[in-house]
């Protein structure tokens, strides 16, 4: 059977060919649609960008609003909750835990406006142990020290506290370290409990800072400072050039200054004679044994000592909280919480001045 030939001449189409679609007439009127092209969608994103950078504008300047008013929103709108760290949990005295982390240094948030820092995390804590009529406090420390002037506002508040609450059984227990300001802080307790693996002393003052004259001289560098005659000493510690014998002297004496003040506060905190403190204070570390041989520890051992320890002075048995903060929106938005605020503490101490600081702080122990 064979394929019979298609007749297109009907359509008048040669063979092969198939026939047109019809083409309909558009309206009257109408204009011919017109492609949107890059700058239209480029427009859009642009426009989509302001109303965000707008609403998170509004929404910064809602928690600045508030950080004035409630003295720090990060602090006013935080939640804490007790944590269980030690002891019997179903023992009705409670024994807070204040921790101490590393470099102690006290900072602020230039947006927010509220201090975040050693000095007002243990502020804080005192509050709340007030507030909430606690049994004991335990220092917890692991810290190589930080500035002089963060350190004694942290001993002084605790050594309050104390004044104010004769009864509440205060002591301190060490993590890895607690030298130079750490332990500035420990004396304000009134027993010491190190573990047998803790570093601590280095109780001294130090004040370091880089000196480029040689190299700048070989390289031609100098620095310009405009001073006055009646102020000699104004760019004292410049890095480009050598330091005066009397500019030593005098950074010496401030020096010896708060030695002098890191001493009478362990004599004030340990009960010790001077002289005793000073064969301890040359700025060298101990180990447990050896601190506790100098009197600068009264025991040897972990939390199961401290919980022991205080349930000696209460009569009964206890337990060991912490007073631990929940992130906040403002927390979570600004990234304003977390380990990051610890790990920039030394950062923070070291570099955010615009020279050289007095420091309760061993080198050593970053």
């Amino acid at each position: 059977m064979t394929d019979t030939p298609t007749n297109d001449t009907a359509s008048g189409l040669p063979p092969g060919v198939p026939p047109q679609q019809p083409q309909w007439p558009s309206p009257a009127g109408a204009q011919p649609r017109e492609s949107r092209g890059v700058a239209f969608f480029v427009a859009i994103f642009l426009g989509i960008l302001l109303l965000v950078s707008a609403g998170l504008n509004v929404l910064l300047l809602l928690l600045s609003v508030g950080s004035i008013a409630g003295g720090g929103l990060g602090d006013a709108a935080a939640d804490y909750g007790e944590v269980h760290v030690t002891g019997a949990r179903s023992a009705s005295r409670k024994i807070l835990q204040i921790s101490v982390r590393g470099a102690i240094a006290e900072g602020a948030n230039p947006l927010m406006g509220a201090a975040g820092g050693t000095v007002s995390q243990v502020q804080r804590a005192l509050r709340y142990a007030d507030r909430e009529d606690f049994d004991g406090l335990l220092l917890y420390i692991d810290s190589p020290g930080g500035g002089v002037t963060d350190s004694d506002r942290v001993y002084k508040m605790l050594r309050q506290f104390r004044a104010d609450h004769p009864d509440v059984p205060v002591a301190a227990l060490y993590g890895d370290m607690c030298a130079s300001g750490g332990y500035y802080i420990a004396a304000a307790a009134q027993h010491i409990i190190s573990r047998r693996t803790s570093i601590s002393g280095s109780i001294g003052v130090i004040m370091s800072a880089w000196n480029f004259a040689k190299m700048a001289q070989e390289f031609g560098v100098e620095q310009v400072a405009i001073k006055s005659d009646r102020t000699p000493f104004k760019d004292m510690l410049s890095p480009t050039r050598p330091l005066a014998p009397a500019e030593r002297e005098m950074l010496t004496e401030i020096v010896d200054e708060l030695y002098d003040q890191f001493v009478a506060v362990v004599m004030e905190g340990r009960g010790m004679a001077k002289a005793d403190v000073e064969r301890a204070a040359n700025g060298g570390i101990y180990t447990a044994t050896r601190a506790r041989e100098l009197g600068l520890v009264d025991d040897i051992g972990d939390y199961a000592t401290a919980v022991a320890w205080f349930e000696d002075q209460l009569g009964e048995q206890v337990r060991i909280v912490e007073q631990r903060r929940r992130p906040t929106f403002a927390d979570l938005l600004l990234g304003a919480f977390g380990p990051k605020v610890e790990a920039s503490a030394v950062d923070r101490l070291l570099t955010s001045t615009t020279g050289p600081r007095f420091l309760y702080y061993w080198q050593g122990g970053r």
